[in-house]
């Protein structure tokens, strides 16, 4: 018998135009209401997380930048966050330092980015450069940083610093912080290709599902994980039943125990109905 279940946001909760279909509030609230727990556990900063649990109905805490902060959604506030260390954070902008690159320093409300020229700006995949993009984004929590010195002198806890280039630029960064004296630093390559995400160990999903089933005191044989991209494999694997979305990509759905339907096909609700709510 499942007692939790734990979904990523895009490509899964929502669809593709970032709704949440009718049937899977709907489902979601069934659940709920026979006893089960429906969370999410998600890429996104806490700013941007917040919105959608709350459109989905969801008030079970939530865990947010893969799993490195587990939130309350009814007040915004961080039950636990595996926030780097000032000197970590040095040691991992100082390897940035003189190269061509873009950097987003997450601090889990706000997103301060920095490029060494525009043309590295063609990392930031949420922004198209424009000036409508520029007060979304800012209304969104972005910030962008002229200066690369600014970068640290951002006093807020910071929980994930993800730097972008060329291949051999990000391969020498990555050599350079895995050669530092700094073990509690996970750096994640496979998630995108010339991306690094860096966060304290015990950053990632599978660890941010663990962390709630402990708060839920509730085992991971008992939870159910649902996702569509590599950053959610590690937790379709760990959980008690790791499903993909029929969107995924063969590799994620070959993690996983089962596949539901589309994230346009009310894949989670339909999935949700089959474990938690059948006789």
């Amino acid at each position: 018998m499942y007692k939790l279940a734990v979904i990523d946001i895009d490509g899964t909760l929502i669809d593709n135009k970032g709704n949440i279909s009718e049937k899977t509030k709907k489902t979601i609230l069934e659940v709920t209401n026979t006893g089960g727990i429906v969370t999410i556990c998600t890429g996104r900063n806490i700013r941007k997380a917040l919105p959608v649990a709350k459109k989905a109905g969801i008030t079970a805490p939530i865990g947010c930048i893969d799993g490195a902060v587990l939130v309350q959604p009814q007040t915004g506030n961080i039950i636990e966050g595996l926030e780097l260390s000032k000197s970590e954070i040095d040691f991992i902008l100082s390897a940035t330092e003189g190269k061509e690159l873009f950097i987003e320093v997450n601090t889990g409300y706000f997103y301060y980015k920095f490029a060494t020229a525009e043309k590295e700006y063609r990392y930031d995949i949420y922004n198209k450069r424009t000036i409508q993009g520029r007060i979304k984004s800012f209304l969104e929590g972005i910030r962008y940083i002229k200066n690369w010195s600014e970068l640290k002198t951002i006093s807020a806890p910071v929980y994930q610093i993800v730097i972008a280039g060329k291949t051999n630029v990000i391969e020498e960064i990555k050599k350079t912080i895995q050669q530092g004296n700094y073990n509690r630093i996970d750096v994640r390559e496979h998630l995108w290709e010339r991306y690094l995400f860096i966060n304290r160990k015990g950053g990632n999903k599978s660890s941010g599902v663990e962390r709630l089933c402990h708060y839920f005191g509730i085992t991971m044989n008992e939870t159910v994980t649902m996702g569509d991209d590599r950053n959610d494999i590690d937790m379709l694997e760990k959980a008690g039943l790791g499903i993909a979305m029929g969107n995924a990509k063969e590799e994620i759905q070959k993690a996983a125990d089962y596949i539901t339907a589309s994230n346009e096909e009310n894949g989670v609700a339909l999935a949700l109905e089959k474990f938690f709510l059948t006789k």
